[in-house]
């Protein structure tokens, strides 16, 4: 009988503490070393029932400490296993969407088996490097292997990967496997597993793909829906709105950033990965550091991107989820007719150098964001969800901006409405910003875009390419025996080929409305001015009486004096 949860229902109130769990010794270590000092609310429900055996449906939003509530269990029960089977195997398999969130999750496991590294081996295959290079790793048979679904189904097709003695299977972010275009290799694999396994299902929605993942995968599932709002209360997450055209929103961006009105990480998102650029190099015209995430770069520098942007290094990303991958039943619908064959052919290559398996809107482990920017409108209620929910994660506040240009307040409307359903959430509040009152900027950002050309776009991503393939590939070897070097390599320099105006890197007094003024980080917008004090008598003597060309300066200055008062007597 399936047996359904949800918050305030058929719960115990007291809360449930790690150590209550019957977990290993080495696991509760662990946990204390991370400073978890109590479970969240999906790992408080999800680990026990898990530890029973029982298959689970979970839905918990971003930030609410889904991987570890299926990672513990998991964890414990190889420790359980090993007491008994000697037989080395591979136990688990947990299939990821994107390459970050394998690395995040394998480096998630990691952690919690540090001390029992011997015993808990964690393998991940979901980077590009060729399966050859990866044979070894998984010929070692190690206990569980984390991978998108192509790739591991490319494995078990060249005959490296065995799962006949599989007692685990987790699916991570289930919503998105099927919207990236994986829904084939999902079914074949599928098939090849044994009969009997546990199963995990865990994503922030649980739509129509979720519901059909769940048919063919779990068995007599407990279903967890937990926090029925998507998205963080208003006491939690501040949600705004700002209607502003085009070129309002260059506008907009750059007084919010350079004016330092927006402070702490923040994440911008637009709607392609030229839009990407664009906005790197306009931001660039006024020394505005930025970094791109950018699919078309190497799994390590993305993730060395995110890693740097955690630990402080720089402020801004700009990212764009546009990489989820169209319905291929409407393309080839699509490329039926005639007249669009050879535009559908132009622009499939040059979609060639993406990387499919790439995502930033979910997925991604981004820690500490103050705010996420919406330069470009999403495309869809569950694309401006996932968006926003990489703010407000676990006890942390946020806040969402959101650019709405006239076309899409059809689309603000429906957020709106779909928010409101819930009490827990309200519509977007109006951004109390005065646009009349940064007018004065505007010949600035009109002189910046000049420079931001199609061409100059262009040659950034070219530029950046080139730098971030030789940092991945030729200094790897060298990065591994010199990991403090790797934080010395920088993401957000910049990538502009044209000169930099340099009237452009301050901002003058005059230009700051009186309303902001108070708001404004003064180091942000103009450099300190310097007082400088006269020098006393005596370093003035001590200057003087440096020779020069052989002579007394002080001297022949009283002789250049008496000279002039004589002549002018004359």
């Amino acid at each position: 009988m399936l047996q359904c949860y949800h918050v305030g229902e058929n719960m115990d109130p007291r809360s449930v503490q790690f150590h209550e769990m019957g977990l290993d010794d080495r696991l509760l270590k662990a946990v204390a070393d991370l400073g978890w000092a109590q479970p969240t609310l999906i790992q408080e429900k999800a680990i026990p029932l898990a530890l029973e055996g029982k298959d689970i449906l979970a839905r918990a939003r971003t930030g609410s400490g889904k991987t570890a509530a299926y990672a513990v269990p998991l964890i414990q029960r190889i420790l359980t296993s090993k007491q008994t089977l000697q037989e080395q195997a591979v136990r688990a398999l947990v299939l990821v969407p994107t390459k970050e969130l394998g690395q995040q999750v394998q480096a998630m496991i990691r952690q919690l088996t540090t001390y029992c590294v011997r015993d808990v081996r964690v393998a991940d295959i979901s980077g590009k490097t060729e399966l050859s290079a990866q044979r070894p790793i998984l010929m070692e048979k190690p206990d569980v292997v984390v991978g998108t679904p192509s790739r591991v189904q490319a494995h078990i097709k060249a005959q490296n990967l065995a799962l006949n003695a599989l007692d685990v299977l987790i699916i991570d972010e289930a919503d998105l496997l099927f919207s990236f275009g994986f829904e084939a290799e999902l079914k074949d694999l599928i098939c090849q597993l044994p009969k009997i396994y546990q199963a995990f299902l865990m994503s922030a929605t649980l739509n129509n793909d979720v519901q059909a993942l769940k048919e063919l995968v779990l068995h007599n599932p407990v279903t967890l829906k937990l926090q029925g709002s998507q998205l963080p209360d208003e006491s939690q997450l501040q949600q705004y709105s700002v209607k502003c055209e085009e070129e309002d929103k260059f506008l907009l961006i750059y007084t919010l950033l350079k004016l330092g009105l927006v402070r702490g990480k923040t994440l911008i998102f637009v709607g392609s990965l030229d839009r990407c650029y664009r906005l790197k190099l306009f931001l660039e015209q006024f020394s505005i550091p930025s970094c791109v995430l950018n699919s078309e770069l190497p799994v390590r520098s993305r993730c060395h991107i995110i890693s740097q942007f955690n630990q402080g290094f720089y402020n801004y990303i700009i990212a764009t989820d546009e990489q989820r991958l169209d319905n291929p039943t409407a393309e080839s619908k699509s490329t039926e007719s005639s007249g669009k064959k050879k535009k559908k052919k132009k622009k499939s290559k040059s979609k060639t150098g993406k990387d499919k398996e790439y995502g930033v809107s979910r997925g991604v482990d981004f820690q500490n964001i103050a705010n996420v920017i919406n330069f470009d409108f999403p495309t869809s209620l569950e694309s401006y969800i996932h968006r926003v929910g990489r703010t407000a994660r676990a006890d942390n506040k946020g806040t969402a901006l959101t650019f709405v240009s006239h076309s899409e307040l059809s689309l603000l409307e429906e957020v709106e409405n779909a928010l409101t359903e819930d009490s827990r959430n309200c519509a977007l509040k109006p951004y109390g910003f005065k646009m009349d009152e940064i007018e004065g900027f505007r010949y600035r950002c009109r002189d910046a875009m000049r420079s931001v050309t199609k061409q100059a776009v262009k040659e950034a991503r070219i530029k950046e390419i080139k730098q971030e393939l030789l940092n991945s590939e030729k200094l790897q070897m060298y990065f591994e025996d010199n990991p403090r070097d790797l934080q010395l390599l920088r993401h957000d320099k910049d990538l502009h080929p044209a000169i930099i105006k340099p009237h452009l890197r301050n901002v003058p007094d005059y230009l700051i409305p009186s309303s902001l003024k108070n708001l404004v980080n003064p180091f942000s917008c103009r450099k300190k001015k310097l007082k400088f004090k006269p020098n006393p008598k005596g370093v003035m003597k001590t200057a003087f009486k440096k020779n020069i060309r052989g002579k007394n300066p002080l001297k022949s200055f009283r002789y250049a004096r008496k000279a002039g008062k004589q002549k002018n007597k004359s």
